[in-house]
């Protein structure tokens, strides 16, 4: 009863509000110039007054529009916005990953000397159970003191209490928007509001969106890490020289800051699927524990789906056995046939394989980037840059004109650039998750760092930093799943007899670059390389293998 009042209440006010007021604007009166602007939804079908305007703000005249909350749903406001009805979904959103960039911010630190652990104990913005990350030291001398200054200027633009850059790909909201309320890649306002109308920075329209597209995941999910891959993003190095070429004209504007190679997408993309027909909320928005990274907050298996039959799926998806099959219906209303494990195929008879995550086969490549050479510059003249102006960063290509002129702005000091040794993505390498299965890893990272001060002098020249327990270089090899699944899996031979497969890298890594293709530990607890007995078995065909390989392929040949 109490919340219908208060509607009932706010209904009245809103209505009083757009009477007009007698003397000046009164900005509360919403309707006056936005005529034509959409619902959100029959959900929040409220007045104006109870998204934007504090509560203490909307009882009396408000003669500008600087009280107008633009990010009602941003981390500093839901609780006064969105926790009268949504007070378990904001407790867990804060615990999450999306808030607390748990997993960037540990493992970072950490891989940098300036933690002894990985996991959490700072995060972007006030956290109840963590620190606010540490201001950057102000004349630093070494990776640990360098490491803050990096995670605050390059890492964490996508914290969901962040505003965006303002370039093609990245507009959104903040905090529960960041994913409901879509925003087109150009940031245009499409809706029927004439005062909005062509406005950029803007939602599409002023609507929550059910379900979430793929596009609006990859505002923030389109770099070198899982969501890119999924509808076949990769980035092309970042010189000037590796944009896609054109037979006529200027290439187009970049989307998100960089240009991309087409690769074979996942088959979930191809048929339609969205990322949250598989990732359901707990994996998105948390399940109030404070996860330390990703493996830990995402519970979605490949099993969930493909696995033995059943009415319902986990978190309630729609898996349906019948006659003709068991189908999958999608958060569009769509069917899908669902191919369900086969023990008669011979790679899921062998009962080694059962300890392989799906990927290891049916991932189609990967993100394999060879050595991140990071560099800050606090020089004033940047210009000698200007090649390297896209590399998926709003501060790098802010100090340059499109054709990569210098433009010399005092933010432009102590400014990071990116580079890569080498990046591939054929070939997989293998390695052990948290959970005891055998999964793809990748380097994430393997930092080179330099730094020069503003009189030029060079304080850092490629410096491999120490992890923070002194257990080694701070490079590390991952657990990821590629999103790049794809029907049929890789030949056995591009994993058996491999020695990139069993993290020996490229022919034995020999040299500077190929060194680079060697696996380094993980950071998390249970997390490791191949053990000898697992590189032996991989590496050495048994009698079995061979027997089984030949028969495979005599039945290909029929």
């Amino acid at each position: 009863m109490r919340v219908r009042g208060t509607l009932f209440i706010g209904v009245l006010l809103s209505l009083l509000f757009q009477a007009g007021p007698s003397l000046g604007t009164d900005y509360r009166s919403c309707m006056e110039c936005h005529r034509g602007i959409e619902t959100m939804d029959t959900n929040h079908a409220f007045p104006c007054q109870d998204c934007h305007l504090h509560p203490e703000d909307r009882l009396s005249m408000q003669s500008t529009h600087d009280p107008v909350v633009r990010y009602p749903a941003g981390p500093e406001n839901m609780d006064t916005f969105c926790g009268g009805c949504h007070q378990q979904e904001i407790a867990r959103l804060r615990n999450s990953l999306h808030t607390t960039m748990a997993g960037i911010i540990g493992q970072t630190r950490y891989l940098w000397g300036a933690q002894d652990d990985p996991m959490p104990r700072y995060a972007p913005s006030p956290h109840p159970e963590l620190e606010v990350l540490p201001e950057a030291v102000k004349q630093p001398r070494n990776p640990p003191e360098l490491v803050d200054d990096l995670l605050e200027k390059r890492c964490l633009a996508c914290h969901i209490g962040r505003v965006p850059p303002r370039e093609k790909g990245y507009y959104r909201g903040l905090g529960c928007s960041a994913c409901h309320v879509l925003y087109a890649d150009d940031g245009l306002y499409k809706g029927d509001d004439p005062a909005m109308k062509g406005r950029q920075g803007y939602p599409r329209t002023h609507t929550f969106a059910d379900p979430i597209p793929v596009q609006q995941c990859l505002h923030c999910h389109n770099g070198p890490r899982v969501g890119a891959d999924y509808p076949g993003l990769f980035e092309h190095d970042y010189h000037h020289s590796y944009r896609t070429p054109w037979k006529t004209g200027s290439p187009p504007d970049p989307v998100y800051l960089m240009d991309h190679h087409r690769l074979r997408p996942d088959i979930h993309f191809q048929k339609g699927l969205l990322c949250v027909d598989c990732h359901d909320k707990g994996d998105v928005m948390g399940r109030g524990d404070l996860a330390p990274h990703e493996k830990k907050a995402v519970r979605v298996r490949c099993e969930d789906c493909h696995g033995p039959a059943r009415e319902s799926g986990w978190g309630g998806k729609a898996i349906i056995p019948g006659k003709e099959g068991t189908v999958f219906v999608d958060r569009q209303g769509r069917r899908h046939p669902l191919p369900q494990w086969d023990e008669k195929i011979t790679a899921h008879s062998v009962p080694q394989m059962k300890r392989l995550h799906c990927t290891s086969c049916h991932g189609g490549w990967g993100f394999y980037d060879y050595g991140m050479s990071l560099m800050r510059d606090d020089r004033v003249d940047l210009s000698r840059w200007g090649a390297w102006r896209l590399q998926g960063d709003e501060t790098v290509a802010g100090l340059f004109d499109t054709s990569g002129l210098f433009l010399g702005t005092e933010q432009s000091v102590g400014a990071w650039f990116l580079g890569w040794r080498f990046r591939r993505w054929e070939s997989l390498t293998l390695g052990v998750d948290g959970e005891g299965r055998i999964t793809p890893l990748r380097p994430h990272y393997q930092y080179l760092i330099s730094f020069v001060d503003k009189g030029g002098k060079v304080i850092l020249d490629n410096v491999v930093p120490e992890r923070g327990d002194g257990r080694g270089p701070g490079w590390a090899s991952m657990p990821f799943i590629p999103h790049t699944v794809q029907p049929r899996g890789r030949a056995c031979e591009e994993c058996h007899g491999q020695e990139l497969a069993a993290g020996k890298g490229l022919w034995k890594g020999e040299g500077p670059d190929l060194m680079l293709t060697k696996a380094s530990p993980p950071v998390y607890p249970g997390m490791r390389l191949l053990n000898q007995e697992e590189t032996d078995r991989l590496l050495r065909k048994s009698p079995l293998f061979r027997r089984m390989r030949s028969r495979d392929l005599n039945r290909a040949m029929k």
